[in-house]
């Protein structure tokens, strides 16, 4: 029988992505670790939406412990915002780490998930626009 790491997502033993939450000042905080990849896209999307979000609120994402990042995270980020939309609440991200930074530029969504303008505006890690 094998046990999945401290805070990791259940069901994903090979691409370990942990996941630690905290209260913030506009709803849920919550911390990702690891490979957000096209195997740990659908078990973290079912762990958002899980999330207890009250109406009205914001769950937020920190990204700035992500070391790989894919086409299924963002697909994986969609679904949770759309998911979390549908409930009444969404879903923004707070901090991007250098691979995440590079991708959201690439793909327009440092204009969808970064609330405040493009990732590297004081939302990243403080690595600037030229990172990754």
């Amino acid at each position: 029988m094998t046990h999945a790491a401290p805070g990791a997502i259940p069901g994903d033993p090979d691409h370990v992505l942990r996941l630690a939450t905290e209260q913030g000042p506009d709803g849920p905080v919550v911390a990702l670790t690891g490979d957000l990849d096209y195997e740990s896209a659908p078990r973290l999307v079912d762990a958002l939406t899980r999330v207890a979000v009250p109406d009205g609120d914001t769950l937020t994402l920190d990204l700035s412990d992500v070391r790989f990042f894919d086409s299924g995270g963002i697909n994986a980020l969609l679904r949770a915002r759309n998911a979390l939309q549908e409930r009444g609440s969404d879903l923004v991200v707070c901090e991007l780490s250098p691979v995440v930074e590079r991708i959201f530029r690439i793909t327009g969504l440092d204009t969808v998930l970064v609330p405040g303008g493009p990732a590297g505006t004081g939302t990243g890690t403080g690595t600037g626009p030229a990172a990754g």
